[in-house]
């Protein structure tokens, strides 16, 4: 199993120098991992060779739902989101599509009658 990030690779070079006898335990993990593990395994990760590797693994950030600045950043990010994937999918004119869209929300349908109901429009036909 090869490692999946430059530093995961330079700790099980160190794991596998403490192994051979090479060098003394720096930390108290690379000692724990040089005792638990084969030497056939952290020979594995350490003979990974750092080309195409990235230098740390990135994390994927949990979302936190109780969390009212996480869920605000999070809606922003969506609606950011949402701009760019209509700027994307029509273009130069994305601005003219999003206000045909918005007309045709307001237009009244064949038959459609609209009264106003505690301060809000309320449409015959919904």
């Amino acid at each position: 199993m090869p490692a999946v990030s430059q530093k995961q690779q330079k700790f099980f070079g160190i794991v596998r120098a403490i192994q051979k006898g090479e060098m003394a335990p720096t930390t108290p993990e690379t000692a724990k991992a040089a005792a638990d593990m084969k030497k056939s395994d952290v020979k594995d990760f350490a003979s990974t060779k750092h080309k195409g590797l990235p230098e740390k693994k990135k994390v994927q950030e949990r979302i936190d739902y109780a969390d009212s600045k996480q869920m605000k950043r999070f809606a922003d990010e969506k609606k950011r989101n949402k701009e760019q994937d209509a700027r994307m999918k029509h273009g130069k004119r994305w601005k003219e599509f999003t206000r045909d869209v918005d007309a045709a929300k307001n237009r009244l349908r064949p038959g459609e009658v609209k009264k106003l109901v505690d301060g809000k429009w309320v449409s015959n036909k919904n």
